[in-house]
């Protein structure tokens, strides 16, 4: 299911919207989607980076970025 909702965008960020759908060939919709998952995946990759970062000094070890994105992926 799809619902329709209107946001209100400033004009400077209504500008660079419009020339990111002329450059990828987009809708605004789906430019505003595509955006929108990005930024929640990137919400709960940082929500269960902290989380590891957490239980490793719990157990006395410091991992890296790349070592933990091995382990989650």
């Amino acid at each position: 299911m799809r619902t329709i909702m209107s946001i209100s965008l400033s004009d400077e960020l209504l500008s660079k919207v419009k020339i990111k759908m002329k450059q990828q060939d987009t809708s605004s919709s789906e430019l505003v989607r595509t955006a929108l998952a990005e930024y929640f995946f990137k919400e709960e990759f940082s929500r269960l980076r902290k989380k590891a970062l957490l239980e490793a000094l719990k157990r006395g070890k410091i991992y890296s970025d790349e070592e933990i994105f091995k382990k989650v992926s």
